[in-house]
């Protein structure tokens, strides 16, 4: 999971990174 948040910071697109933590938190029930 830290390769995936390391990416996410490391780019600028909040929005995305967001709709796709809503998605990964509706999968695996975070």
């Amino acid at each position: 999971m830290r390769e995936i948040v390391h990416l996410q910071t490391g780019q600028c697109g909040n929005q995305i990174g967001a709709a796709f933590w809503q998605t990964i938190s509706g999968e695996h029930g975070l």
